[in-house]
């Protein structure tokens, strides 16, 4: 996955503007995807289009690991 690979998905995937800065996207995308064992285009996909994963919802809510999950690709894209 790379920086242009994100701005691909959410210009042609997703079909909006990109309003944030692809380099700490990836990073935090990359980060939180080793931190919880999981794939990196999943994780993109929850963080960006709100995508289940295993876990991450329950009708329709996010669960706690769902939580824990925007939590900390938030505070890696923040820091």
């Amino acid at each position: 996955m790379t920086s242009q690979d994100i701005i691909d998905y959410v210009e042609v995937d997703l079909g909006q503007s990109l309003r944030h800065d692809p380099e700490m996207l990836l990073e935090a995308t990359e980060e939180t995807s080793a931190q919880f064992e999981l794939d990196k285009w999943k994780v993109l996909r929850f963080m960006l289009a709100n995508e289940p994963m295993q876990g991450t919802h329950s009708y329709g809510f996010h669960t706690a690991y769902g939580r824990a999950i925007r939590e900390h690709f938030s505070f890696i894209y923040s820091a």
